[in-house]
């Protein structure tokens, strides 16, 4: 390769990348990041580390006992922990490592493809439409989407090891068929990490041997068997290394998988769905017009025209093209088994909530494989037509695709600037959704627009009742003294079965009802639910008692509430919840109007120290009032 001409490219599809996405730098936290960034203390505290890189993306929710997702992601927690110690709770700092992880992928996906002998021109083609696709936009521009792109970033890495390992042994500059060399344990350092960002890759150590197989030793041999027995042994350490992170993934969540909070989709339903599921990603990847957070796409429950049938043989169409498609080269075969392995897990329906079975970003590296099968072959056609100008052919054409795709790259970029934006573009996107009208009503509320939030939680709860649409609608309630209405919607909650309901959602419905009782100065009742949800909810021990306590002081119990407090102090230190660790604080408030001021100061020190790490609003708050108390007290 031409070094010089090559940086030229690279330069090129760098800015190209960059720019489209630059307007992502300016937007705020969204969607999950207020909880999986703002409200995560296992990656805020640095003594959690340990607890955080061995449990699920989300064990924060509870004590860190329990298993809260089926994502198990140290890469990724590894990430965000070193974003958070450079950038905190600034945005910024996180969509520009965000925004540079896609440059790097871009960049990469035009080395590799050099690195295996594919034109500039169409290398560039390619790395140029896969930079600009705006179905990129939601792990782009948003923060808690980068394991799509360290996924990317340390698999293609990994083939570019793999390459230099391959082709070493092909020339038999080692001496040996079987050795160890350094590009290969850069290989696997490099697969290890993309197992850690995302399970899918799982499945992709198939995509080494195909590398190995396209490099084999004996390519001119009749012994196809020898070749094919040396390309397994070569990806036999990729494959222990699936193996261990399965294993560590099972250790981790104490099972190989949890059904999502609604049940889910039934196995016929989910058999029954995948023509759908891969009509509607082909067309996010030919059409990208329709884009948002969730899509009016739903399970399939019987065999009809147009649900089943229809996208039946649309798919088999498909799939019948890409492998005509894969004869045709080493890369398009390339293309269509990376296409193919990427997108799998995307197809179980079963695994994800019934309205959100699809989603944009689980095309980020299968747009990639899409795009190797499909450039290379209109690079050929091009090549019949245009004969000695192909490449600037190639080019012209590459470059009209890409700009109106890097125009709705562009625009789509600001939905995912804040909260309202996303989720008052989601709804329009799918009407339909409960889940999207409860994201919605949210919001909502967090603007101040109370009104307007309680009846997109009453839109919420027409389509598809759900506990997070009562809590939230029983939220404004309160928030317009509608006390009754409030409690109505709370006990709906409450009396729902453990089975249907994410135990923080619970967590927060029996802290609302403490606020609405107490609101009513009906202290004893609100002191009932407390004590109900503490036997309920057992791992939020501290964090409810802390509000049995708040009860037991506004009612005059402020005896019972201190003793309540001490029984709460050691779960307090252990418990993830950031308002956990506030019991420390009212302990603290109530020694010293009891006169114990020597008591006062051991556990406001105490919560002084435990949350020194803490970035959340509400605790922020505490700490200055901790630490005004403490002057005093001094």
């Amino acid at each position: 390769m031409n070094l010089k001409t090559e940086s030229r490219w690279l330069i090129l599809i760098a800015l190209i990348a960059f720019v489209v996405f630059a307007n992502s730098l300016s937007g705020d936290f969204v969607y999950d990041d207020n909880r999986q960034i703002l409200r995560n203390p296992l990656i805020q505290d640095s003594t959690l580390y340990g607890k955080a890189l061995t449990s699920d993306v989300w064990a924060f929710k509870g004590d860190g006992t329990v298993s809260a997702s089926n994502y198990y992601r140290p890469t990724f927690i590894a990430w965000l922990i070193l974003n958070f110690k450079f950038f905190g709770t600034s945005p910024f700092g996180w969509h520009l490592l965000n925004l540079l992880l896609h440059v790097g992928v871009s960049c990469l996906a035009f080395l590799l493809l050099r690195r295996w002998n594919v034109a500039n021109y169409t290398a560039f083609a390619i790395s140029m439409i896969f930079a600009v696709h705006p179905v990129h936009t939601e792990s782009v521009a948003w923060i808690s989407g980068s394991p799509d792109l360290l996924f990317s970033v340390f698999l293609l890495g990994a083939f570019w090891f793999v390459q230099s390992d391959a082709a070493t042994r092909r020339r038999g500059d080692a001496g040996k068929k079987n050795y160890v060399s350094i590009d290969l344990i850069f290989a696997l350092i490099f697969y290890a990490f993309a197992l850690g960002a995302k399970e899918v890759g799982i499945l992709c150590f198939p995509l080494f041997y195909l590398i190995f197989a396209n490099n084999r030793t004996q390519p001119n041999s009749e012994n196809r068997r020898v070749a094919a027995s040396e390309g397994f042994l070569c990806v036999v350490p990729f494959i222990a290394l699936a193996v261990l992170y399965f294993a560590a993934r099972w250790l981790a969540l104490g099972a190989i998988s949890f059904p999502p909070d609604d049940g889910g989709v039934e196995l016929y339903q989910t058999i029954l769905t995948i023509p759908s599921m891969f009509v509607f990603y082909l067309r996010q990847m030919i059409f990208p017009v329709w884009l948002g957070a969730n899509h009016p796409l739903r399970p399939v429950s019987g065999i009809n025209l147009l649900e089943f049938v229809l996208p039946l043989l649309i798919s088999l169409a498909a799939i019948a093209l890409f492998r005509l498609l894969s004869k045709k080269s080493f890369v398009q075969k390339f293309g269509f088994a990376l296409f193919m392995l990427t997108l799998a897990p995307a197809m179980n329906a079963s695994a994800f909530p019934t309205e959100q079975i699809v989603h944009d970003r689980y095309l980020y590296l299968p747009l990639f494989g899409f795009l190797l099968m499909i450039i290379p072959y209109f690079d050929e056609l091009l090549g019949k037509i245009a004969k000695n100008k192909k490449d600037l052919a190639v080019i012209l054409s590459a470059i009209i695709i890409s700009l109106p795709l890097a125009f709705q790259t562009f625009s789509y970029n600001q939905v995912w600037k804040n909260d309202l934006a996303l989720w008052s573009h989601t709804v329009t996107i799918d009407k339909n959704s409960a889940f999207n009208w409860a994201q919605y009503g949210a919001v909502l509320s967090e603007n101040g627009k109370i009104s307007e939030s309680v009846e997109a939680y009453h839109n919420s709860i027409d389509i598809r009742p759900s506990a997070n649409a009562y809590y939230g609608k029983a939220r404004n309630l309160l928030a317009q003294n509608k006390f009754e209405e409030a409690v109505f919607d709370i006990k709906t909650v409450i009396e729902m079965p453990n089975e249907k309901l994410n135990a923080y959602t619970l967590y927060q419905t029996y802290e609302l009802m403490a606020l609405a009782l107490s609101g009513q100065q009906k202290y004893d009742e609100a002191q009932k639910y407390l004590f109900e949800a503490r036997k309920r909810l057992p791992i939020y021990y501290a964090a409810l008692t802390e509000k049995l306590a708040v009860v037991m002081y506004q009612s005059g119990e402020k005896t019972s509430a201190l003793r309540e407090l001490e029984t709460a102090r050691n779960p307090a230190k252990t418990e993830l919840l950031p308002e956990s660790k506030t019991v420390l604080l009212r302990l603290g408030m109530l020694y010293t109007e009891f006169g114990r001021k020597q008591e006062a100061r051991e556990v406001l020190t105490e919560y002084l120290k435990l949350t020194s790490q803490l970035k959340d609003k509400n605790t922020l708050q505490d700490r200055i009032g901790a630490l005004n108390l403490l002057k005093q007290l001094n």
